[in-house]
């Protein structure tokens, strides 16, 4: 048996998954509210065409040292991202006279795999890190059935901390059936269950034992076919009204049904100068909530599908007023 590796002062790099829609970033978002992160960056990835999430915590968080990988979901192009995303947060405290980061946190899309993040963190030329994964997991969402990906499960399996969201939604009663079914896909990782913001930030990001890379969980996935997702980018013309967009995604929701797993976005309606972040998962939506942002962000909703083909995308929707629709 090889001797036990010296403790070392490496700073740490926390990868941040879990499905899309399970909280990730408001995890985020309340930790670096509520944490001292003075000595944090901050990388997002995105799978859409716009970095909507990193705008919102740009947004609200103006004095963070934060960068955006724009090129997709990052474990399907890492290419030079993530090497990228790290020296522009090294460049954007350098300029105002900060040191190295001690921890930097990256925010993965909700269908990256953590392997291929891990495996590529090997590589970045600054530094060795101390790599851990936290996943979220929505506590009021089904575990398993078509909507539950290969992907999420993998996610699951890696991470060293697994944060119940949502358990608000729930009654106490319900929360040891989660925490269970959680277990099961991950037997080995600590576990964050309580229903308080503060306290589900601040735990979510400490060490908790070992850092080792948790065994086989007792849940295990069949790899993941790309063929079952579909990613699509829709973007409206200048000064289109809120009742032509705000149909447009009502049909959308009622055509796919279950197969719309998330659509996010910022549209700016009836020309209004600040725009309005439309956040949905399925055919639940937070209510719209105009963002005030000094960059000049991208405007159009990214949307995330399973099992569409490519044409019924434009099947249902026609008239004036309709978005033009990419699919990447």
């Amino acid at each position: 048996m090889d001797r036990p590796a010296p403790m070392t002062d490496r700073p740490e790099f926390i990868v941040l998954t879990g499905p899309l829609g399970s909280g990730k970033t408001t995890l985020l978002s309340d930790h670096l509210s509520f944490a001292d992160t003075s000595d944090t960056g901050v990388l997002v990835n995105d799978a859409g065409e716009v970095n909507i999430d990193g705008a919102v915590i740009g947004a609200d968080h103006r004095n963070l040292a934060l960068a955006t990988l724009d090129g997709g979901c990052i474990c399907c192009s890492l290419g030079n991202d993530l090497q990228e995303g790290i020296d522009a947060l090294l460049l954007s405290r350098a300029e105002r006279q900060l040191g190295p980061p001690r921890r930097i946190i990256l925010e993965t899309s909700g269908l990256a795999e953590p392997a291929p993040i891990v495996r590529s963190l090997r590589a970045i030329r600054q530094v060795a890190f101390d790599v851990r994964i936290v996943a979220t997991l929505d506590a009021s969402a089904p575990f398993v059935g078509d909507n539950f990906l290969p992907h999420y499960a993998a996610q699951l399996a890696a991470a060293q901390t697994i944060v119940m969201t949502k358990l608000d939604r729930l009654s106490p009663q319900d929360w040891n059936r989660c925490t269970a079914e959680a277990q099961g896909f991950n037997p080995l990782a600590a576990q964050v269950v309580t229903d308080q913001p503060r306290e589900r930030a601040l735990s979510a990001f400490s060490a908790h034992g070992d850092r080792s890379a948790p065994g086989t969980a007792r849940f295990s996935a069949i790899a993941a076919s790309a063929s079952r997702i579909t990613v699509a980018f829709a973007e409206w013309k200048p000064n289109a009204s809120w009742a032509a967009i705000s149909e447009w995604i009502e049909n959308l929701a009622g055509f796919f049904g279950s197969r719309l797993l998330r659509l996010k976005g910022l549209v700016r309606p009836d020309g209004q100068p600040d725009p309005v972040l439309i956040n949905g998962v399925g055919d639940a939506f937070s209510p719209p909530r105009r963002m005030r942002l000094d960059d000049d962000v991208g405007l159009g909703l990214t949307l995330i599908l399973r099992d569409v083909a490519v044409d019924e995308l434009f099947q249902p929707f026609c008239g004036e007023n309709q978005p033009v629709v990419r699919v990447r």
